[in-house]
C-alpha cells in the first residue's frame, strides 16, 4: 500500500497542476487551497506565500534535469546521447511549463530562487560541455576538436534554445494552447544547432530518429 500522501504534498503537486493550466500569475494561495479543499490557514502552516511554493518546487525541478542528463546506454553513439538527452529536457520543461513560461520574472522576485537556480544552470552547463567535448564531433570530421571555451558556448546555445523555446512558443499562443509535441519539438531545434558539428552518417540518423 503506498503512503498517504501529506498536505504539503499535495499543496505542491496542485499548484503545478493549477499554474501550467492558469499561468502563475492567475493562481494564488487561496486558489490552490480552494482547490484541494483545505483552508487557507492549512496551506499556510506550510508554505509563507506563493514565492514559498515555488520555491518548494524548485528541488523537484533540479532533480528532473539532471535525470533528463543522464543517459545510461552505452551502445548509443554519442551524439545519439546528446539529442535523447536534449529530447529528456524537453519533457522536463513541459511538466514544469510554468516555471520555464515565467523564468525571469520568478527569479527577479525571488534572489534566493535565483541564486539555487544559478548553481542548477551552472552544473547543466558544465555537464553539456563535457558530454560535447566526449563525442568529438568535429574530429569526426577531420577538423580540430573543439577546445573547452566553443564547447561551452555551443552548451550555452544549447542551454538558451531548450528554455526559451516555450518563450518563442507563446508569442503566437496562450500557455494553454500549447501543445507537449510543440514543446518537445525544441529537441529538434537543438539537433539542428549540432548538425553542423556532425559527420553524414550521425546527422542521416539522427534526423531519422525525429521522423
Amino acid at each position: 500500500m503506498r503512503p498517504k500522501k501529506g498536505n504539503k504534498s499535495k499543496i505542491i503537486e496542485a499548484a503545478i497542476d493549477l499554474f501550467n493550466k492558469d499561468g502563475v500569475g492567475n493562481v494564488g494561495t487561496n486558489r490552490i487551497a480552494a482547490h484541494l479543499q483545505i483552508s487557507p490557514g492549512n496551506l499556510y502552516y506550510h508554505f509563507r506565500d506563493k514565492e514559498d511554493i515555488i520555491r518548494a518546487i524548485f528541488p523537484e525541478i533540479s532533480a528532473a534535469t539532471e535525470a533528463a542528463l543522464m543517459i545510461n546506454e552505452p551502445n548509443l553513439p554519442g551524439e545519439a546521447q546528446l539529442v535523447a538527452i536534449a529530447k529528456n529536457w524537453m519533457t522536463v520543461v513541459w511538466k514544469y511549463r510554468f516555471f520555464y513560461g515565467n523564468l525571469v520574472e520568478l527569479l527577479r522576485n525571488d534572489p534566493e530562487l535565483r541564486k539555487l537556480y544559478g548553481r542548477r544552470r551552472e552544473a547543466t552547463l558544465h555537464f553539456i560541455k563535457s558530454a560535447l567535448l566526449a563525442t568529438r564531433i568535429r574530429e569526426k570530421q577531420g577538423k580540430s576538436p573543439l577546445d573547452g571555451e566553443s564547447a561551452m558556448r555551443l552548451a550555452i546555445n544549447i542551454w538558451i534554445i531548450a528554455l526559451n523555446w516555450i518563450r518563442y512558443l507563446q508569442i503566437d499562443k496562450s500557455d494553454a494552447e500549447i501543445s507537449e509535441a510543440e514543446i518537445t519539438d525544441g529537441a529538434h531545434q537543438i539537433f539542428a544547432l549540432l548538425e553542423p558539428y556532425l559527420d553524414e552518417q550521425a546527422a542521416v540518423i539522427l534526423r531519422e530518429s525525429f521522423k
